[in-house]
């Protein structure tokens, strides 16, 4: 078997909330207030397959070492608080603003153990993180008689982290290279920014509708310590994108005939970017000094016969990275890296002009659903199908690391009568396996989709 030691994920969340409205008339005020708390244990086997090198029989492949992690997130507290303020007269214009604020404290653990169904770790690493935001935030529109309406909106944000990590427990060998606990170590970030939009709907008739849609958009800046096989944090700055959209929403024939279409454009400068794996089992946060994406979206509905019913869309979606001093290390495992090596740095490529990871240029979709009456209720069959191309697993490209294309279908025929549902149906039709992602701090470990699912099915609603 290709699973040798444990696994287990557990999680729980509780949430609580309220919401509160008060009319004044000409506006309302709204109070919206939130808090979660929640709790996780996940532990896995992350090597790829059974034994190692050093403790043979192994296999699939090459083991250089067993790997077996946990992370723990004995605590996250998160309390959330809005106040705002709308208009409710209508007319041609109609406004809003408020206040947002965002308090988090976090708590996580890391363990590695030495074998596979050890109960004891053989490291423990701990992060602590408390995060606090607040914002203010307006907003306005107006109706012209015309048919257009134009709108704008202002934002501050404001944003502070404190960070601390350590590795108090290290009993691994030596010679690992890991080099023992290590004590706290300490971050703090914080940033204040504006951000914005403007947009505009134009009303061409009954049936069309035009869009346009620029932004300014913003991410706090982010600190990464995972110390359990690490010794430094990573900190990455904020990041900040302009963004551009336009497009037409259109209906015809009573709403039978729906289609959409827009085109997209962004520019993001210092955008964070994760480094996962590589040489070591660790994660890295770094900025990008510019990604760039382009792209477009259609979708179509239709109803081309009575309860006969279609659905697609299609996406194109390019992604570039732009800064020619960014470098990653390579796979540990023996990958096939498709980016120019750094001189005289084995190991280490240069990442410009590679699309963003997990990002397919293109994207797919398409559904059929028909249904007949019979004895009070109806008989139906459905179908609904997704592909998407090519993507890289990593921040570099290789040729082991990355998935061609992915298609998978499923099906579903059964009877509905009141408020029972009988039915019979398949996932991934075709049986198609396709990498989704991988592991290559150690060897070309993979993790696939899942495989063709027939079943029946019993539903009730009440």
């Amino acid at each position: 078997m290709a699973v040798d030691a444990i696994n287990f994920q557990s999680l729980r969340n509780y949430n609580a909330g309220l919401t509160v409205d008060y009319d004044f008339g000409p506006v309302t005020l709204t109070s919206v207030t939130a808090y979660w708390n929640g709790d996780l244990r996940s532990r896995g086997d992350i090597d790829g397959g059974f034994g190692n090198a050093f403790a043979p029989p192994f296999g699939p492949g090459f083991i250089p070492f067993s790997a077996q992690s946990q992370d723990d997130v004995p605590n996250l507290d998160q309390f959330t608080q809005e106040l705002r303020i709308a208009s409710t007269l209508g007319g041609r214009i109609n406004y809003q603003g408020g206040f947002f604020y965002f308090n988090e404290k976090l708590r996580v653990q890391s363990l590695d153990f030495n074998n596979p169904t050890d109960p004891l770790p053989s490291a423990i690493a701990t992060q602590r993180q408390g995060s606090e935001a607040f914002g203010f935030f307006g907003s306005a529109n107006y109706r012209f008689p015309f048919g257009l309406t134009l709108r704008g909106g202002l934002r501050y944000n404001n944003d502070t982290r404190n960070f601390v990590a350590a590795r108090p427990v290290d009993t691994r060998p030596g010679f690992l290279g890991f080099g023992g606990p290590v004590p706290d170590q300490r971050a703090n970030v914080g940033s204040d920014i504006v951000t914005w939009d403007v947009s505009l709907t134009q009303k061409i008739n009954d049936d069309i509708n035009f869009y346009a849609r620029v932004a300014r958009g913003y991410r706090a800046p982010s600190i990464q310590g995972r110390l359990t096989f690490g010794r430094t944090l990573s900190v990455a700055r904020n990041e900040r994108t302009l963004s551009y959209e336009g497009g037409f929403k259109t209906s015809f024939f009573n709403n039978k005939l729906r289609f959409n279409i827009n085109g997209f454009y962004f520019s993001t400068d210092d955008l964070q970017l994760t480094a996962v794996g590589g040489t070591s089992n660790f994660t890295t946060l770094l900025n990008a000094r510019n990604v760039e994406g382009s792209g477009f979206e259609a979708e179509l509905e239709a109803t081309p016969a009575p309860r006969f019913f279609v659905t697609a869309s299609v996406s194109l979606n390019n992604t570039r990275i732009n800064d020619p001093n960014l470098f990653v290390a390579g796979c540990a495992a023996a990958c096939t890296v498709l980016n120019p090596q750094r001189p005289g740095s084995p190991g280490i490529y240069n990442i410009n002009g590679n699309a963003l990871p997990q990002a397919p240029k293109w994207i797919a979709n398409w559904t059929a659903r028909y249904s007949v009456p019979f004895r009070g209720g109806e008989v139906y069959g459905l179908t609904d199908w997704a592909y998407r191309s090519r993507i890289q697993f990593f921040l570099y490209d290789s040729v082991e690391f990355s998935s061609n294309y992915q298609l998978e279908g499923g099906a579903r025929v059964g009877y509905r009568v009141g408020k029972w549902d009988f039915a019979a149906f398949a996932r991934n039709i075709t049986d198609m396996v396709a990498a989704t992602g991988g592991i290559d701090f150690n060897n070309l470990t993979g993790f696939v989709n899942e495989p063709r699912i027939v079943g029946f099915e019993v539903g009730f609603k009440y």
